[in-house]
Formats: structure tokens, sequence, C-alpha cells
């Protein structure tokens, strides 16, 4: 039996969050290539959301861990989950600071006027196969998804959202209506199509 193998079957217990960033801030590379396997993939799917699909997120997320492995030397642990945390957060800094440069970030407040849109039911949004739903939220305009995924999935309140974009909590609430309905509509129309709505 070879080494390799002797060494798998041992089981070794995986590096912790703090250990692991404290040998990359050293520049051990097989920590570095350890950070990469650890989150890349989580961070893709992250920076997908940001993006406007997979190639960009993909892109996105080479940025930010070439960021993270030049900056290690400033995350402070916080607990388990803190370092993807710390990764997470660059990563949207950086995907709002993408859209900014591309003079994307145009959030306006939402006219008092604009209709109701009914929300679809949670047996058509179940009804929806998820890589569908997440291209349906790309679809959204920049802003609106940007403020949908921080609100909705990244759990971010309105008051954190409004520092990091500059705008004001009303402005954020306001967005995230419009991206909501932006979003029931597809929805609706996908459903009608797919013959699942009467």
């Amino acid at each position: 039996m070879s080494v390799y193998k002797v060494e798998q079957l041992e089981n070794k217990p995986e590096i912790s969050e703090k250990e692991l960033a404290q040998l990359c801030a050293r520049g051990d590379s097989s920590a570095r290539k350890e950070l990469y396997n650890r989150y890349a993939t989580r961070l893709c799917a992250l920076c997908s959301r940001y993006t406007n699909g997979a190639e960009e997120g993909i892109d996105l997320m080479h940025d930010t861990m070439i960021k993270a492995f030049q900056k290690i030397r400033h995350y402070r642990y916080g607990g388990t989950g803190s370092l993807y945390a710390w990764l997470s957060r660059m990563a949207i800094n950086m995907a709002i600071d993408r859209i900014r440069k591309q003079g994307k970030l145009s959030i306006i407040a939402l006219d008092e006027n604009t209709p109701d849109v009914e929300e679809p039911t949670p047996e058509e949004i179940r009804s929806i196969p998820l890589p569908v739903l997440q291209r349906m939220i790309a679809s959204l305009p920049d802003s609106k998804r940007l403020v949908f995924n921080m609100f909705c999935i990244d759990g971010l309140s309105h008051r954190e959202i409004a520092k990091q974009l500059g705008i004001t909590e009303k402005t954020s609430s306001s967005t995230l209506s419009k991206a909501k309905k932006m979003l029931s509509t597809i929805i609706k129309n996908h459903t009608k199509r797919d013959g699942r709505m009467d």
C-alpha cells in the first residue's frame, strides 16, 4: 500500500480555520491550496449571484481569493465559520465595487404608484428547478439583484445595505420591493408558460 493511501486512511482531522489563516498569512502554499479547495465552491456560488452568471462569478471568486491571500494577515478569528464570513464579505464588497465602476449602481427610490404584483405561491416557487430560479434572480437589473441578494439571501439589514451602498434605508427597502415585484412577474410568466397555473 502506498504512503499516500496510508495517509488517506489515517483520516486526519481538518485543520482549524484559525490555524489555516495563520499558515496562509505566513505564505504556506499548501495552506493556501487548502483554503482555496475548502471555500472555492461556496464562494463561487455566492459570486455568481452577484454577477451576470457563472463565468463572471468564477472570475470574481478568483479575484477574491487573490485579495484574500494578500489581506489574510488582517483576518481575526471569530469562531467557527468566521473565515468564510470574512471571505464572503470581501467578495460582496468586490462585487459592489465592480458594479459601481461599471456605472450600474443607479438605485432610484420606488415610485409609490407602481402597481402591485401578486407574489408566487410556495408551490410555484418549488416547481422551478434551482438553476432556473438562480437564472431568474441573475436576470434582475444589477442594483435590484444586489439589494435582493444582500437582504433575502445573505441576511443583511436595510441599515447595513444602506451603509455599504451609500443610500438611505428607505431607498434600500423600495429597491428590494421593486426587485421582488420584478422577480414575481418573471416567476408568474414562467409558470404560465409551463402550464402550472390555471
